[in-house]
């Protein structure tokens, strides 16, 4: 390439992570010109994106180190710059968990190598004290350390805030120019320059003075100037991110007390709720590999169990890793000007307490430099930045009033993090360019959620291509050269722009002042739902987060729908549009489309008060007063998180949902070789779409022994299409640093559902879907105080559909997930007559709506994996009929489905016998029986009796498995 011109600067930091970020942002102090080079595309690319975000009180450095000396001066710092920039940050204090009599006497040199640092605020507690702060900590604590300045951060935000600000001042950042060489210059150079870079585009840089925070690589960037050489080790630190319900099992960050054995792994809850824990300490030889090893995932799991006995995959969304930048040759960081290389600033081996020490190495480096250069002080410099205070944490009122100032806070994009088409708006616009979909998560919270974008980032795709004019093949995922899909159509900003949201919606419309049945959610079981009771003559709101009614029902462009409803095959936008044209025919239904439920306040039943919905959308947020809630919020799928594969984080990683919108509705390819984990019928389905795109699908790989999607699917999707189904088998690690270039998949034990070790093969492919199961989305559940269960995910709830608090009713996928599209319906017309007479009841005063009610047990008994309802209303009429929805546990040959009674003396008796030809985990079975047939029970019991049958002797059957009636 042709050569850059040479330009000239007083400083250059090679490095946007937290030391270079926050010592850009202490050189705004000064009148310099100064530019930020980082290789990544974004700030934080290196170890400051993937650490503990634990700002160290103090105790742990040895006293007389640099590390010492800087972690005390930025633990002190850390709350100042908080309030300046606004990053999150959260004094919670560390624990440190002794459990031998060899920890206890580390916990009292911890204590008193504290003293000798100057942190104040350290003592030893014993093992009474430790668990009355940590009652989920193990009961085997012997005693610990409590550090009450020991606090949480986020770091990418301590990184991005500095950075913005300096940006702000004049300083210049250019990402994606790696410094490929730095030379001293000789006396008498241009503008007094010491040093030249080069970068990979081609740039040269004179600089006065540079500041090397290049991470791993900041001993090459010394040793190219200096005989005093470095030598920096790369330690892979890999963690487990738990979903924000686990966050509050510990308040605050617990360390093991280090031992013979080594320092253990931490426990702590994240300034977002979630909780982490890790890290191990790996050495390798490559600076830039940020795979995680199975190996040592399970080595962070089996340690956090010594303080945390609960710690396991379950609940996990997230595992990652990062790599700290050791000193090879000692335990200590390196700071300042080698004495041979004058204006060459290291802030290098910059591993823990780096981050705690950031903003007083920063401060002490940019006074040096300043010194040096004789730079004047900025009077300009404005040390605070107002921050945008994101919409999760804002109360109803500032709620309103900012989506009266900009309705697009009304319009809740990430439905797990609570992030606004606002907020995504403005971090593309904000001083930093976004160059990836990962660095607007991180600026955002966006797809950081527990569904990992599963619902939301193929709106945020057409968002960014809206403002930016960037297309999902041409913005990367992460790193460069990781594309979000592999083609979208050449008109696809275009498009973008022109379906820009519309502010007005009905404004005018005149509403009750308090509806009877309020319905949150607008796929098949709300709309069923809210048509049902408005035929019972109720006054209905629905509401649902999409413009557009329909739910998942609006991408689902293949048929197979409405044969039970319908009694003809319908495609999903063709089943959607007979719902909705049924529903405006019905009348009495006020519809608040592109409103975002956010919680229901549950009423008081003694004194006949309803329930209070609360939702946003373009023109503000609303409180909406209801006698009675129909929960129908739909499902999502599991994310990749949840499997807590080995591997990269490339891009080519899709839910087999976000698959399917990328496809049906924005016109994208998303990959060109694909597998296929887990065969639910979204999978199953999206393997014929993508093969009848030109797409190549290698195979489905299923880890049960028998498929998760109804078999037809299986036969018409993958027979017919000669794609393998490999059962028994699952995906274990991920190769790839942009985009994904293979799989491993490695055989599975049929019996214990555990990996077969020495079975693992590679399958090259750039797109890997997941189909490996829904959960019912329960988040406006949970804020009502609904009771859920542990097997279904969903709402406990009686023959009516009723959950345990009064006034509120749950159907469709948001109680229990169903394979047909046509049940969830049936479940939402029983639900919205059942909430329609409780509201009747209500609003005439009558007791009977506030009673309660004698609740009989139903059992799920042998060879059941749930039944739904779990409980049948002892007061039902005898004629009532009682619809008992179950999924068997496993694959059984001519079954026969017993509903038995048990009275007070534990005497069991039938109440009814079904029979079928087969039934399979895949698809749901209903049994229906008259409510007289459980009079007198005091509990109700389901059981299958059959014979075992391989999973290939059922298929061979051919016959449905469904419906026992």
């Amino acid at each position: 390439m042709d050569t850059e011109p040479l330009q000239s600067i007083d400083v250059a930091i090679v490095g946007a992570g937290v030391a270079g970020a926050t010592t850009a942002r202490a050189l705004a102090r000064w009148r310099l010109n100064v530019v930020v080079l980082e290789a990544g595309n974004d700030v934080a690319c290196g170890a400051t994106r993937a650490n503990s975000g634990i700002v160290h009180a103090g105790y742990d450095p040895l006293p007389g180190t640099l590390k010492a000396r800087f972690n005390a001066a930025g633990s002190k710092l850390f709350p100042q710059w908080a309030d300046e920039l606004g990053f999150s940050y959260v004094r919670n204090g560390s624990l440190v968990l002794a459990f031998s009599d060899e920890e206890l006497a580390s916990i009292r040199r911890l204590v008193a190598r504290a003293a000798e640092n100057g942190v104040e605020g350290v003592r030893e507690l014993d093992a009474a004290e430790v668990r009355a702060l940590e009652p989920h900590a193990s009961p085997h604590v012997r005693g610990g350390l409590l550090a009450e300045t020991g606090a949480i951060c986020d770091p990418y935000e301590v990184a991005l805030f500095s950075a913005e600000q300096a940006a702000l001042h004049g300083t210049a950042f250019r990402f994606n120019e790696r410094v490929v060489s730095v030379e001293r210059l000789a006396a008498g150079s241009p503008s007094s320059a010491r040093y030249l870079l080069s970068t990979s585009t081609g740039a040269r840089y004179a600089a006065r003075a540079v500041v090397n925070a290049a991470g791993v690589f900041a001993d090459e960037l010394n040793n190219a100037v200096s005989a005093h050489r470095l030598r920096i080790a790369a330690r892979r630190g890999e963690y487990c991110l738990y979903d924000s319900e686990y966050g509050p099992l510990f308040s605050h960050t617990v360390f093991q007390a280090p031992s013979s054995a080594g320092k253990g792994v931490l426990v702590t809850p994240t300034v977002h709720g979630n909780l982490l824990v890790g890290p191990n300490a790996v050495e390798q030889a490559s600076k830039t590999d940020l795979s995680t090893s199975a190996e040592g995932l399970r080595f962070v799991l089996d340690a956090a169990k010594k303080t945390w006995p609960d710690a396991g995959a379950r609940g996990m969304i997230a595992n990652f890793a990062g790599l700290r930048a050791s000193n090879a040759d000692g335990d200590d960081f390196v700071i300042g000007e080698p004495d041979d290389a004058p204006g060459f600033f290291n802030i290098a081996c910059f591993d823990s307490p780096g981050l705690t020490s950031a903003p007083a190495v920063a401060e002490h480096v940019a006074q040096a430099v300043a010194e040096q250069l004789g730079a004047e002080a900025n009077g300009e410099f404005q040390a605070s930045r107002e921050r945008c205070k994101p919409f999760a944490e804002r109360d109803e009122a500032e709620r309103a009033r900012a989506i009266e100032a900009d309705p697009r806070w009304g319009h809740i994009v990430c439905r797990c993090c609570e992030v606004t088409e606002a907020e995504i708006v403005a971090a593309l616009h904000a001083p930093l360019p976004v160059l990836s979909l990962d660095a607007l998560k991180w600026r955002t919270r966006a797809m950081m959620g527990r569904c990992h974008g599963g619902f939301c980032s193929p709106e945020i795709a057409r968002i960014v291509a809206r403002e930016t004019g960037v297309a999902p093949d041409v913005l990367d995922k992460r790193l460069p050269g990781s594309p979000v899909v592999a083609a979208s159509r050449p008109d696809y900003a275009e498009l973008a722009r022109k379906g820009e949201r519309s502010e007005a919606q009905d404004a005018e419309r005149e509403r009750a002042h308090v509806y009877d049945v309020a319905v949150a959610g607008g796929g098949a079981a709300g709309i069923a739902a809210a048509q049902a009771a408005a035929q019972q003559g109720a006054r209905v709101l629905l509401l649902d987060r999409e413009e557009k009614l329909g739910g998942i029902l609006k991408q689902c462009v293949h048929n197979g729908f409405g044969l039970h409803r319908f009694g003809v095959e319908l495609t999903g936008p063709e089943y959607a549009q007979r719902e909705i044209d049924a529903l405006a025919d019905a009348g009495s239904v006020d519809v608040l489309a592109g409103a975002s439920v956010t919680s229901v306040d549950p009423g008081r039943p003694d004194d006949g008060a309803p329930l209070t919905v609360h939702a946003v959308d373009a023109r503000g947020a609303h409180a909406i007063a209801a006698r009675a809630v129909v929960l129908a919020t739909g499902s999502r799928e599991r994310g990749l998180g949840a499997l807590n594969l080995a591997g990269s984080r490339p891009s080519g990683v899709f839910s087999a949902g976000s698959a399917q919108n990328f496809m049906n509705l924005q016109g994208c390819l998303p990959g060109r070789r694909a597998v296929i984990l887990g065969s639910g019928d979204i999978g199953l389905i999206m393997a014929r779409r993508l093969a009848s795109q030109g797409a190549e699908v290698v195979g489905v790989h299923e880890l049960m022994p028998h498929p998760s999607g109804l078999r037809r699917n299986v036969v018409q999707c993958l027979d017919d299409f000669g794609i393998p189904l490999h059962l028994s088998s699952t995906v274990t690690r991920l190769e790839g640093e942009g985009r994904l270039s293979a799989v491993y998949v490695s055989q599975v034990d049929p019996e214990t559902i555990q990996v077969i070790p020495g079975t693992e093969q590679r399958i090259a492919c750039d797109t890997l879907l997941l189909s490996v199961g829904l959960v019912p989305e329960n988040e406006v559940a949970k804020s009502a105080g609904v009771g859920l269960d542990p097997v279904t995910g969903g709402a406990r709830v009686d023959n009516r559909l009723a959950t345990d608090v009064p006034g509120v009713f749950a159907c469709g996928n948001a109680l229990h997930v169903h394979d047909l599209v046509d049940h969830a319906s049936q479940e939402g017309e029983r639900a919205g007559a059942a909430a329609a007479a409780y509201a009747r009841q209500a609003a005439s005063g009558a007791s009977a709506a506030r009673d309660a009610h004698v609740a009989v047990p139903v059992m799920a008994g042998e060879d059941v994996r749930y039944v739904v309802p779990q409980s049948i209303d002892a007061a039902t009429p005898p004629d009532e009929k009682l619809m008992l929805s179950l999924r068997v546990a496993r694959t059984v040959n001519e079954p026969r489905f017993v509903v038995e009674g048990i009275d007070e003396a534990g005497r069991v008796r039938e109440l009814k016998r079904a029979k079928t030809m087969i039934a399979v985990p895949a698809e749901m079975v209903l049994v229906v029986l008259p409510a007289g047939a459980a009079a007198g029970c005091s509990a109700v019991r389901v059981r299958v009796e059959g014979r075992d049958e391989a999973a290939r002797v059922a298929d061979e059957t051919g016959m449905a498995g469904g419906g026992a009636d």
